[in-house]
């Protein structure tokens, strides 16, 4: 048993426990591999598929019970520390394969046997999560089809994406292998009821992210009633694009088209005085990609 054994169940956990936007990269990871294109891939589910994703489970979170919540939680905490054991394992390994000059080690019986518990321990929290997640199939199936139209354009705009980067010879095959994706690999794997419950849509952005991104933004007062102020650092002076987008994602108007900024803090002062009650996204982008950052109107 080798060490790429291990990844595979770390990577596992790290999907359902390290947020929305770790989702949809290690998604996007399993389908695109190294290829050409899964920069730009990863980009686009990141901006386009999250908030909406982040939304839907927001709707599920105001049904669960208060007991399921509590249950719910637990489960993560228990993934949670075997994610925390994974981890400490892998970084004993790392001596003994810089020692052999290979980037995999094997492993001693002892390091299997932890590995093997590892395994027995996740697969028997994720069945507690399938089965909770049972009695909200329902409700989780009732919210999936709610974006039905947005995940076939997710699901084209991928196979657009696939196609720009696949050799001429081989883009008929390249796009028959994404659009067969988008049920078992596609935006449809986030409304997987064990994987879209397990969720937490209230969990804190990485903030490494942020600084990737190049844009850490804060909305105040959240919620907003007639005035809202949106606060961003630009890492990189360039132009910086803000839109509004609606709870679904969908763009409702563009309130800083291409402002060229320097390096530095920023402030922009919105009046969403004319928007109904409801959920609303500030999408930033700029030189360096983009963040979405939530706010509810009042």
């Amino acid at each position: 048993m080798k060490i790429n054994l291990f990844k595979t169940l770390t990577l596992t956990l790290f999907v359902l426990l390290s947020g929305l936007s770790s989702q949809a990269q290690e998604g996007v990871q399993g389908r695109w591999g190294n290829k050409p294109g899964r920069k730009e891939a990863a980009a686009y589910v990141r901006q386009n598929v999250l908030p909406v994703v982040r939304q839907q489970r927001l709707k599920l979170e105001e049904q669960l019970s208060a007991a399921d919540k509590s249950q719910l939680a637990t489960y993560r905490t228990q993934l949670q520390q075997v994610r925390e054991r994974g981890k400490a394992l892998r970084q004993s390994l790392r001596p003994a394969a810089a020692a052999a000059n290979t980037p995999r080690a094997a492993l001693t019986d002892a390091q299997k046997q932890q590995l093997q518990q590892l395994r027995t321990e996740s697969r028997a929290a994720m069945l507690n999560v399938a089965q909770l997640a049972q009695k909200y199939d329902a409700n989780i199936s009732k919210l999936a089809q709610e974006v039905e139209p947005q995940k076939a354009k997710w699901t084209a705009d991928l196979q657009a994406i696939a196609g720009k980067y696949a050799p001429a010879s081989d883009q008929p095959n390249q796009l028959a292998r994404t659009g067969k994706g988008r049920h078992k690999n596609g935006a449809g794997r986030f409304f997987r009821p064990a994987v879209f419950l397990l969720m937490d849509p209230n969990a804190p952005q990485q903030s490494d992210r942020a600084e990737r991104l190049g844009a850490d933004s804060n909305v105040y007062p959240n919620p907003a009633v007639v005035t809202s102020q949106l606060e961003y650092s630009v890492k990189k002076a360039g132009p910086v694009t803000i839109d509004l987008l609606d709870s679904r994602g969908n763009t409702l108007r563009t309130v800083q088209q291409s402002q060229q900024q320097e390096k530095g803090p920023q402030t922009l002062s919105v009046n969403v005085g004319d928007l109904p009650s409801g959920t609303y996204y500030y999408k930033i982008t700029t030189r360096a990609g983009s963040e979405t950052k939530r706010f509810v109107k009042q």
